[in-house]
């Protein structure tokens, strides 16, 4: 116990709602409501670059410390043979559930051709700074803190000049300020461009990663506290990942053995999947892979699948994250079930997420309580690769745009949720969660390769109460706790969440940390189940803080 922790009473509270009749998890779409609106461009122009069909990415974050999260979309923009005109990464600012395209005031002019972004704080001054991926230099921007954001010079920057896709921020190295990880994809280049398709019938298409080399994967390391500003340095050597190759395109940085040192977990593309334990040991920073041992490198068939993006929660309640991560059609998505002893098993048929994900492409994903009852459910954006897909399908629901799903969580058995909402077709890629109005329920950002933005309204029939928690950290550099575990004990069990910056694929969700109250029975159930909700706050590192009678439906900020 940490007796310097202190809670900010009640913030942003949500007038309690009344158990409604089952209707089921359902999204409305909201973008000309909201005011959102983005296209994404890959400036496809006939010769079938690679690049042209992986992009884009979302990020929902607060970057004007207004309490609401705004949105980042990121383009791609124009290949190089074809003029190489950057894309127009777009930011939205929030203002109450409206959004307003503030991208001119912002600074932000990315020059590469775009594929992702993560936010997260790396100087320590309280504001979320941005880190965008792209074919090119990736680039690092600090927030300014007045609606602005400086490009940090390539110096320190970690502007890795490959193909990079993903990217996540964590505490590696436990010494307070945030690290990163960037996933690297194949070696191609406009001067190896392949010839790829179906020969015989005089089809180009775009080509199979396995054309191509893999590429290194790159850890940086903070040195804040060292440098007094934000600069990274290559620690992919001397951590022990380097030489582990793979097609990466989706990361996460997380707990993944509960020994409360962050770990990371790669979604490669044909490749194994990586399973970086962290073994850092008085300051000397060491990753070592456990994939194979783990049991997450593979499918269940022992076979190497096209990962794309990952989703982390603890899906049966037991106490330990799982992962799922999205595939290729006809490989079905994978869930990988934490034992909590070191070993995870493939549980994607029991579970029932293998079979509503076998006609389609996954890409975007996450884990979230749509509906409030106190478990996870899963969205997942779904979008195909080949643009000509349909030409050569072996059965009909195997078409470039794609509808996406979202998969309810009954009794720890996932099944479609029939009128949620996603029908429409798209080919999507990035996806992000986050209350992006303000009223209890997690919101749908969802990025579209070559096509326009997607946000939808949360509209479902709500099974519980919503406790929102923000945690905040003037002791670290790490401001927004990232790395933090948050355990909700209520009547029903106990839930739990890591702040984490950087899952899904080439995107972040909110860091407002969402629990759902599962309703008791009778009209005041809601507020009697106020005095058995208790919170158990475990920041990087030791601290830990208890609170109890915490109210069940309400945001909070957690103060250290």
């Amino acid at each position: 116990m940490v007796p310097a922790l202190i809670v900010l009473g009640a913030a942003l509270a949500v007038p309690a709602q009344q158990p409604a009749a089952g209707g089921g998890i359902r999204f409305v779409d909201a973008g000309d409501a909201w005011g959102v609106h983005f296209r994404h461009r890959n400036g496809a122009g006939g010769d079938f670059f690679m690049i042209e069909t992986l992009g884009g990415g979302v990020v929902a974050f607060d970057y004007d410390g207004d309490g609401d999260d705004d949105l980042l979309f990121v383009d791609s923009g124009q290949p190089a043979p074809y003029g190489g005109e950057p894309g127009t990464t777009t930011l939205l600012r929030n203002d109450g559930g409206r959004f307003t395209d503030v991208t001119e005031t912002s600074g932000l002019h990315l020059d590469s051709y775009g594929m992702g972004a993560v936010a997260g704080d790396v100087d320590g001054d309280g504001d979320p700074d941005l880190y965008l991926t792209a074919f090119g230099p990736n680039r690092l921007w600090l927030n300014d803190g007045d609606g602005s954001f400086s490009p940090v010079p390539v110096d320190g920057a970690a502007a890795d000049p490959s193909w990079s896709a993903s990217a996540a921020f964590g505490d590696v190295d436990l010494d307070g300020d945030l690290d990163l990880y960037v996933t690297n994809y194949v070696d191609f280049d406009y001067d190896n461009n392949r010839v790829c398709g179906v020969e015989d019938a005089g089809r180009r298409s775009y080509c199979h990663p396995d054309v191509y080399e893999d590429l290194q994967d790159r850890l940086y390391r903070n040195e804040f506290a060292e440098q007094g500003g934000a600069t990274f340095t290559d620690a992919t050597a001397a951590s022990g990942i380097e030489g582990a190759r793979g097609a990466g395109l989706g990361v996460v940085i997380t707990d993944l053995d509960g020994d409360r040192r962050p770990d990371i977990y790669v979604a490669n593309d044909m490749d194994a999947n990586f399973h970086f334990l962290n073994r850092t040991a008085n300051g000397a920073l060491r990753f070592v892979d456990d994939a194979l041992l783990a049991g997450t490198a593979l499918s269940h068939r022992g076979q190497p699948e096209a990962g794309m993006g990952i989703a982390v929660g603890d899906i049966d309640a037991n106490g330990f994250d799982d992962l799922v991560v999205t595939h290729l059609d006809r490989q079905t998505n994978a869930l990988y079930s934490n034992r909590g002893d070191g070993v995870f098993l493939d549980r994607r048929f029991a579970a029932g997420i293998a079979e509503p994900s076998q006609p389609y492409v996954g890409f975007g994903v996450d884990l979230a309580d749509f509906d409030l009852d106190g478990d996870l459910d899963l969205a997942i954006a779904n979008g195909h690769v080949l643009h000509d897909i349909s030409e050569h399908a072996q059965g009909p629901r195997e078409t470039y745009a794609q509808p996406n799903q979202i998969l309810e969580n009954l009794d720890g058995r996932f099944q479609p949720a029939p009128g949620a909402g996603l029908s429409a077709a798209g080919v999507s890629r990035g996806l992000a969660t986050a209350d992006l109005d303000l009223d209890g329920d997690l919101d749908l950002a969802i990025a579209n390769c070559n096509g326009p933005a997607e946000v939808y309204a949360n509209e479902s029939d709500r099974l519980g109460g919503s406790l929102r928690v923000d945690l905040f950290d003037r002791e670290s550099a790490n401001r927004r706790g990232i790395g933090a575990v948050l355990e909700l004990g209520t009547e029903t069990g106990t839930q739990r969440r890591e702040v984490r910056a950087g899952s899904s694929y080439l995107s972040r969700n909110s860091l407002t940390q969402s629990f759902g109250v599962p309703f008791g029975d009778g009209a005041a159930a809601l507020e009697e189940a106020g005095a058995a909700v208790s919170l158990d706050v475990l920041w990087p590192g030791a601290a830990t803080l208890r609170l109890t009678g915490l109210p069940s439906d309400a945001r909070i900020r957690v103060v250290r």
